[in-house]
């Protein structure tokens, strides 16, 4: 039998996981404390006895998601050596799309963060971990000079292709491998014929 503390976590979590569905279906603004709680079929009052407002469960909500998703992200990319692990983040956003709740739920959070301080602190400090895990890597696999701004730059870059992507999905068929190793001070690999491998064509990452 499951204890007290057991059941509260476990509702705690099907409440997280109702607001990450919800906002990725009907935005940020829409989503109430009795949709949160129909759909993770509980009590409207157990809501508020876990999250001080449905505000402060769609922050969690999405710090969460996003803190998961940069971090997946990132032990698995750095991990890899020089330009293959540039190559990796770009075959890892390839997978962001309109149609991925994690996706919507993102762009939503970015927005929100416009308006709620605790939500914006909070994406500050995650994006500034992501950076600096970004720049301990420059300074062990690359002879940039300054690997914090270098960090910073690839970051707001990766960033970007995100967003350009879910306004313009034809994005996604421009190789930009070549000019995300510049950006970041890596040297393209040449095919046997000489090409760079933004030359050599043959798709994106994860094509």
């Amino acid at each position: 039998m499951a204890t007290s503390v057991e059941q509260g976590r476990e509702t705690r979590a099907r409440l997280m996981a109702a607001a990450v569905d919800l906002v990725a279906e009907h935005g940020w603004g829409e989503v109430t404390t009795r949709m949160v709680a129909d759909r993770a079929g509980v009590r409207p009052g157990l809501v508020h006895y876990h999250f001080a407002s449905v505000t402060d469960l769609l922050i969690d909500t999405s710090v969460q998601a996003a803190r998961r998703e940069y971090e997946s992200v990132m032990a698995g990319v750095m991990a890899l050596p020089g330009p293959e692990a540039m190559r990796g983040m770009l075959a890892a956003i390839a997978a962001y799309t309109t149609i991925d709740p994690t996706t919507v739920v993102m762009t939503e959070m970015m927005l929100a963060a416009t308006r709620h301080e605790r939500l914006r602190a909070e994406l500050g400090g995650l994006v500034a971990e992501a950076r600096t895990v970004l720049a301990r890597w420059f300074r062990d696999n690359s002879a940039v000079a300054d690997p914090e701004a270098t960090a910073a730059v690839v970051v707001a870059l990766l960033d970007g292709l995100i967003l350009h992507r879910l306004i313009d999905s034809s994005l996604g068929a421009v190789d930009v491998t070549g000019p995300l190793l510049r950006a970041a001070g890596l040297t393209e690999c040449r095919t046997s014929e000489g090409k760079s491998d933004e030359q050599a064509g043959g798709g994106g990452p994860g094509r």
